[in-house]
């Protein structure tokens, strides 16, 4: 009797129910931050301008600046027309201990817009100007020369903004509170400057467990590899 008992509580819709598993955007709406980051981190491999903004976000709030800023420079890199984005930007940027540089014309143009879809607006107006100026030839006509050009000068100008976004070099943010930069890459050399968890560097190259980086957009020193974190 007992056996049948427990069988009808198991089966009636009334029942025990086994929890469900949280979700990265359950966590997300409850702000419940440090449960929300590994549900994130498990789709980061094939990962977009949106998760990127989530994990940054949710280590904006756990006040862990250097993978914040990381994983922001990855979502704008993937989505620059993000407003929300751009102001968590300029918040953190605020909280920096020691201010950066202005972007340069070339950071700025790599965010213009997505690398991929400038890329299709080249080909796209490139074929477009192609056409027109065949329609020219045919029967020349006024607005099909005018369309032409202005296809070309579109091409050329999203082809320019495409090569500036591939071209910018690699970044990574500095984790710790305060790393060391040093003057070679050891510990025996000699220091060079501080930086702050949040800072953007720009990478040149690697030798063993040592980076060399462009600080502050004014100095060349090294720092060790497990201080940084590149910008996926």
């Amino acid at each position: 009797m007992r056996v049948w008992l427990l069988f009808w509580l198991l089966c009636w819709p009334g029942g025990p129910v086994a929890a469900q598993p949280t979700t990265s955007d359950q966590a997300l709406r409850e702000q419940r931050w440090s449960e929300a980051v590994p549900l994130l981190l498990e789709g980061e491999k094939s990962g977009g301008a949106g998760l990127y903004y989530n994990l940054g976000l949710c280590y904006q709030h756990l006040n862990d600046l250097g993978r914040a800023r990381a994983y922001y420079q990855a979502s704008l890199r993937r989505n620059p027309w993000n407003s929300g984005l751009h102001n968590n930007l300029a918040l953190l940027k605020a909280d920096l201990k020691e201010p950066e540089p202005d972007e340069s014309w070339g950071e700025f143009a790599g965010h213009c817009a997505p690398p991929a879809l400038l890329a299709i607006a080249m080909v796209v107006l490139s074929w477009a100007s192609c056409g027109l100026a065949w329609l020219y030839r045919r029967r020349a006509r006024e607005r099909w020369l005018w369309g032409g050009l202005a296809s070309y000068a579109l091409a050329c100008l999203a082809g320019a903004l495409w090569a500036a976004a591939l071209l910018q070099p690699a970044r990574a943010a500095v984790l710790p509170e305060t790393a060391t930069l040093m003057n070679g890459p050891g510990a025996e050399f000699s220091q060079s400057l501080n930086v702050h968890a949040g800072n953007l560097l720009e990478v040149v190259r690697q030798q063993g467990d040592w980076v060399e980086v462009e600080a502050l957009g004014k100095v060349r020193a090294w720092i060790r590899r497990d201080e940084l974190l590149w910008v996926p």
